[in-house]
């Protein structure tokens, strides 16, 4: 889904939602971009309005569905951000990027996620038996309010979000060597699923600046830290000049 500023557009920010989460979480970012940044949201199958499809339960199918969709995207100037599993979407996103469309991602930013060389911790929360697993999520920050209250949402909601935490837990990098892109690393303070230990190796994967920030919050900071986030997102595209690029081409993406 696009979610135009109203402005020509310089560049493009590709954004990939968490774990379990609807993209149109992410809708609200668009009033608080600068105006020569343009929003897309991923929407992947099992998640909001898709939610009557079944969810990608293995990589090679949610790669194989997400740059199929990205790809009239990915050849013009674009950024990409990810919290949680969005987070290795995006890293993927870049690494293909790289090959097939070179130059074209200007920023990486990943978030709450662990660096590649870093092992899922311990224990998976996808394979926890329901009282503790639903225990868990409160204990990691998610709210009472956003878990469905009828017991059938709830199995739906629940089957949804262990599936997308198993993809989480469960990936590996298959590639070898660097990006050749900027790569800003954000942490939540309090975060104990992706503490800062398991961030701060992302900066072997760059050959380029690399920055590593701390932002206060758990987990879910992606929701409480709306403005400090944009803040971070603004000043780094903001050095990429709006005057010297060109107005993007406006298309919807189904996905």
């Amino acid at each position: 889904m696009v979610i135009n500023s109203g402005q020509p557009s310089g560049i493009r920010l590709i954004c990939f939602p968490q774990a379990g989460a609807a993209p149109e979480q992410l809708r609200n970012w668009s009033t608080g971009l600068d105006d020569h940044i343009e929003l897309v949201v991923v929407r992947l199958a099992g998640h909001g309005v898709r939610r009557d499809e079944a969810p990608c339960a293995s990589w090679p199918a949610l790669l194989e569905e997400v740059l199929a969709a990205l790809q009239p995207l990915l050849s013009e100037p674009h950024a990409l951000f990810g919290h949680g599993l969005g987070g290795l979407l995006a890293y993927e996103t870049a690494k293909y990027a790289q090959i097939h469309f070179p130059g074209q991602t200007q920023h990486l930013f990943v978030s709450g996620c662990r660096s590649p060389d870093s092992p899922a911790g311990r224990p998976l929360l996808h394979s926890l038996p329901t009282p503790a697993f639903r225990e868990a999520m409160l204990t990691l920050g998610a709210t009472p309010i956003e878990i469905p209250r009828g017991a059938a949402d709830q199995q739906l909601y629940e089957a949804l979000l262990r599936n997308d935490l198993k993809l989480f837990e469960t990936w590996f990098d298959t590639s070898s060597g660097s990006l050749e892109v900027p790569l800003t690393a954000l942490y939540g303070s309090e975060d104990l699923l992706t503490p800062v230990s398991r961030m701060v190796n992302w900066r072997e994967f760059t050959r380029r600046e690399f920055e590593l920030i701390e932002v206060a919050g758990n987990h879910f900071f992606i929701k409480s830290q709306r403005q400090r986030l944009l803040q971070v997102i603004n000043t780094h595209l903001g050095l990429l000049s709006p005057q010297s690029a060109q107005p993007l081409r406006h298309s919807a993406l189904m996905h």
